[in-house]
């Protein structure tokens, strides 16, 4: 680029007082300043060293004494490359009285207290081990035992309930000496599936549904090898390749051969995974019922987005009737009754939505989901008029709390007040079931619920020893099963007598690690999205609470970060549920239309594309919090999308969405109990307990970058592959497994910290993405800048600086690359 002859430059030495610190932004803009290294460090580039000296200029901060040399230069029209070695200058002679870029918290959104779940584990990385413990996390204050009139509300005057009585006046003669005839003692599992598959035959019979197992197999669909004791499911259900798989589950079962397993934690943790499983394959799905047996104690459950409660457990000897109800009563249940959405319509084969007077027709597939239960469950679907045969929509159906504005208020807003590169709003409705609105408290109505049992934070169980746990760990992130023609066997028995040798025994439960002592941390939607121990009123955060680090190492050991700064962000926190008011996180059901429908950012076809799909992202955020006075707070991978159908010549190549936890910057704080962020993109102050400021939300669009440079790789033909790499794989992993301060210290070592920073990030770039890499350094350098010899991770009061200081960095990495195919 010729800078001189530019007609930005000649415009800003033609412009008045405001003159020096226009002529940096347009040295930022330059190609150049992304080429030329700094002397001080050959790492960091001329642009990312320039980084603030327009705004201190404006400022009145900057000594523009020393910028003259600068000046006379280009007004002088001397060459490029005398120019820029006066640039050079100026760095090397500012290096040594470095700036401080005034800091300020009015910027700051005070958040509604963050809280993880279990959809941070996805594909091979869901083991148990980690599943699991996540699942403890999610349900800390959400488990409700016994509670009253659980029963009645779900099996008493219904449509269904007279025929179920005939069906037990029916079963009454297997009743001998008050006790089921042909009931195994002890309840081991290979006959207690034969005897129950043998009841069911004379219950069911002639029904459109009936129970199955897959104990013995892995149900397919499962990414975290779920075995599925019991499900009820319809008789002509769809099945591939002759087998069920979780999309296909109405109702989950566990069976225990000891009486004492009822309710414990192994059998809560084992439940929930299933109910995680039917959530996660039938998105749409607003409740779960479930049931365990026991040795011969019976318990009912259910599960909704706000967590999970039980009934009181009855012995199916003593309370027979109650017995038969319930399983013949979820057989006869309508889909409304079972959880299943109406709201969705069917028309031959294609599925569509009522909204707005436009009939939407729905793609088969969504393309975004929700793995975890007590989260928003966001699924979006992409939509076209029933005329058309362009995907013009995306329609989304998610679960907030009632208490958080809503995203469709939000992104209204934003279309009234002229946002640009933000989802554009059509219409967002409530969803109604039966002429009742789809909330939590409508699900619980006429129950009372107690106080949430209280969970262990710190481990979950060992069965076996700690070393076969971590090969059966190993083991399982290597390979995991597919689906196979022996995976369940549908046992739908009729009248007639069958054995079931091949059950067997029940399986061992797979080995809980030992997470450690201390405090745990306790969203994905999504959102994660999805509280957590670090929990405190909003309105009790202050000056102390946000206060920075002062160390400028950013390499802190684990330890010594948690010894340094792990109570400033723990301390006081870490119990979720005993002081809330309320008894249970009520949340609504609600379906949003916005356009145009993009494509994810892992589709990206290049590294050029990647660069323009984020650098408009990012300009959209920032127009978001310019124009539309509204902080998005949840930056991550699936809230990015590319406009490649759509986009015109000249027009963004992306777009920011999902607005869940977007909140408006003058609003006062939601009375939400818990908000959930995507761990993986999480920025280092929010992990602190920070309230969330637009410099969170831009430390989280560089962790995408880097997450798709280091997880993604295409071939010749633009297939995209996974990109394994040992190292990077397993620094990534510490970015959301662990406790927040964990999880704070890892990032902020494995950022800041040059070596690691090369060898665990960098050298984990797939080879399509290596040309990124001093992006990458830049990006580092202007987020984190050395600033009176510290590390610098505040907000500075002018927004400006670091949005441009990015939006350039990415201009001239793309000018770098020139046509790349």
């Amino acid at each position: 680029m010729n800078l001189v002859g530019s007609r930005e430059v000649e415009d800003v030495l033609n412009a008045a007082s405001g003159s020096v610190g226009k002529l940096f932004v347009a040295l930022q803009t330059a190609s150049a300043a992304n080429a030329l290294r700094s002397q001080n460090d050959g790492n960091i580039s001329f642009r990312a060293s320039l980084l603030g000296y327009a705004s201190e200029v404006n400022r009145s901060k900057f000594d523009i004494k020393s910028a003259i040399p600068l000046v006379k230069k280009v007004i002088a029209g001397a060459s490029d490359v005398e120019i820029w070695r006066a640039v050079s200058e100026l760095i090397t002679l500012t290096s040594s009285k470095p700036l401080t870029l005034p800091t300020a918290w009015g910027g700051a959104v005070f958040s509604t207290p963050l809280r993880p779940n279990s959809s941070s584990q996805i594909g091979i990385e869901q083991t148990h081990t980690e599943v699991d413990q996540r699942i403890l996390e999610e349900l800390v204050g959400r488990v409700y035992d016994n509670v009253g009139g659980f029963y009645e509300r779900y099996f008493e005057g219904k449509a269904w309930t007279k025929k179920a009585t005939d069906i037990y006046q029916k079963a009454r003669s297997q009743l001998v000496k008050e006790s089921w005839s042909g009931w195994p003692n002890p309840s081991e599992q290979g006959a207690f599936f034969e005897w129950f598959m043998k009841f069911q035959g004379t219950l069911l019979n002639g029904l459109d549904r009936s129970y199955y197992t897959s104990a013995n197999k892995v149900l397919i669909g499962s990414e975290a090898d779920r075995k599925l004791d019991l499900f009820l499911t319809a008789v002509d259900a769809v099945l591939l390749d002759g087998d069920h798989d979780w999309s296909n589950a109405l109702v989950i079962g566990e069976h225990k051969q000891n009486p004492s397993e009822d309710c414990s934690i192994k059998t809560l943790v084992q439940l929930t995974g299933y109910a995680r499983e039917v959530f996660g394959s039938q998105p749409e799905r607003r409740f779960v019922p479930g049931f365990t047996i026991c040795g011969s104690l019976m318990r009912l459950w259910m599960f909704d987005r706000s967590g999970l409660y039980n009934s009181e457990k009855f012995d199916i000897h003593d309370k027979p009737e109650q017995f038969v109800t319930v399983v013949a009563g979820y057989a006869l249940m309508t889909k409304a009754e079972l959880g299943l959405s109406t709201f969705v319509k069917l028309d031959g084969n294609s599925r569509y939505i009522d909204t707005k007077d436009e009939k939407i027709i729905l793609e088969d597939r969504p393309i975004a989901s929700t793995k975890a239960i007590a989260c928003r469950g966001t699924t979006c679907y992409r939509g076209r008029r029933n005329n058309s045969t362009e995907w013009e929509f995306v329609v989304k159906f998610a679960w907030p709390s009632v208490k958080r504005q809503r995203e469709g208020e939000l992104l209204k807003r934003a279309k009234e007040t002229g946002v640009t590169g933000v989802a554009v709003w059509f219409n967002h409705e409530q969803i109604i079931t039966n002429g009742y609105p789809d909330t939590i408290s409508h699900f619980r109505r006429n129950m009372k619920f107690g106080t949430p049992r209280e969970l262990p934070r710190n481990t979950l169980w060992v069965d076996d020893s700690l070393e076969s746990s971590r090969a059966r760990s190993k083991s399982s992130i290597r390979g995991r099963s597919r689906g196979s023609a022996a995976r369940t066997i549908g046992l739908r028995i009729s009248t007639k007598d069958t054995t079931i040798s091949s059950l067997g025994r029940k399986r061992k439960s797979d080995t809980r690690l030992d997470r450690g002592s201390g405090p745990k941390r306790s969203k994905s939607d999504s959102s994660h999205t999805s509280a957590t121990n670090l929990h405190i009123k909003e309105d009790e955060l202050s000056a102390q609470d946000i206060q920075e680090p002062g160390d400028d190492s950013l390499a802190f050991g684990r330890k010594e970060w948690e010894r340094k700064y792990g109570n400033r962000s723990q301390a006081g926190r870490d119990n979720l549920a005993n002081s809330e008011d309320e008894t249970y996180d009520n949340r609504v059901y609600y379906c949003l239309v916005t356009s145009p429908a993009g494509q994810p950012l892992y589709t990206c076809q290049s590294s050029k594309e990647l660069l323009e799909v984020l650098r408009d992202a990012i300009r959209g955020h920032k127009s978001l919090y310019q124009e539309g006075k509204i902080l998005h707070r949840d930056i991550s991978e699936n809230n990015i999308i590319i406009l490649r159908a759509t986009a015109t010549e000249g027009g963004p190549k992306g777009m920011l969405i999902d607005l869940d936890l977007a909140k408006e910057l003058e609003s006062k704080a939601s009375r939400a109990r818990h908000r959930t962020g995507t761990m993986q993109f999480m920025a280092i102050g929010v992990l602190e307990g920070e309230s969330h400021t637009y410099r969170h939300d831009l430390e989280s669009f560089f962790y995408v970058f880097l997450r798709v440079c280091i997880r993604y790789d295409y071939d010749d033909k633009l297939k995209r592959n996974k990109w394994e790499n040992a190292e990077a794989k397993r620094r990534l992993q510490g970015w959301y497994v662990g406790r927040y301060t964990e999880i704070a210290g890892c990032k902020l070592g494995d950022i800041a910290k040059k070596n690691r920073f090369d060898s665990a990030i960098l050298a984990g770039f797939a080879p399509r993405f290596e040309n990124l890499k001093q992006l990458a350094l830049d990006l580092r350098a202007i987020l984190f800048p050395i600033i009176d010899g510290e590390i610098f991770t505040s907000t500075p009061v002018d927004h400006n600086i670091m949005y441009d200081g990015m939006i350039n960095a990415f201009i001239g990495a793309i000018d770098s690359l020139g046509k790349e195919k």
